[in-house]
């Protein structure tokens, strides 16, 4: 298959996975961070293990609370609307943690093709499509997310977060 063509076939969907991995490479990254400091520290397995996934759950409560704060300031939420939203992200978040152990083993799977003298096509656009029902499912959950927080809004506030997104 022309390469040319291959790329416009999966250019949609590789932007859709791109998007799905920036989000969730960072969750990634800390966790294997995390899993790789509990080898060295084995002797203190559990109670670092609790420890970690204790700061885990600050780190992501931060996050949502960061994030819950700007779009309370830059679209003047209510303190009802603030409380609905809320609930969204958290519902994200478990959602989120789920579908973590499904990216890490794309990842996995497609680190071999990416240190590779010579990128094999046909063998990434196999686990591509292995995984596409996974990516389809984290845009749906994404979009999903976007209606719930747009339901929340005012019509005004919604064309204000409709532009948000455009600056990012």
């Amino acid at each position: 298959m022309n390469t040319q063509k291959l790329y416009s076939t999966i250019k949609p969907h590789a932007a859709v996975s791109i998007l799905v991995l920036g989000i969730i490479s960072l969750s990634s990254f800390s966790a294997n961070a995390m899993g790789h400091e509990n080898k060295h520290h084995s002797h203190h397995n559990s109670h670092d293990m609790s420890h970690q996934q204790h700061e885990g759950r600050e780190h992501q409560q931060a996050k949502l609370d960061k994030r819950l704060h700007h779009l309370a300031k830059k679209l003047d939420l209510s303190q009802a609307q603030r409380s609905e939203i809320k609930l969204i992200f958290v519902s994200m978040t478990e959602d989120k943690q789920a579908k973590k152990r499904v990216m890490s083993d794309f990842k996995a799977q497609v680190k071999p093709s990416l240190q590779a003298s010579e990128f094999d096509e046909n063998q990434f656009a196999a686990i591509y499509a292995e995984h596409q029902l996974n990516f389809q499912q984290a845009a749906m959950e994404r979009a999903k997310v976007h209606h719930g927080v747009m339901q929340v809004l005012t019509a005004e506030q919604q064309q204000k977060f409709l532009t948000m997104g455009k600056h990012r």
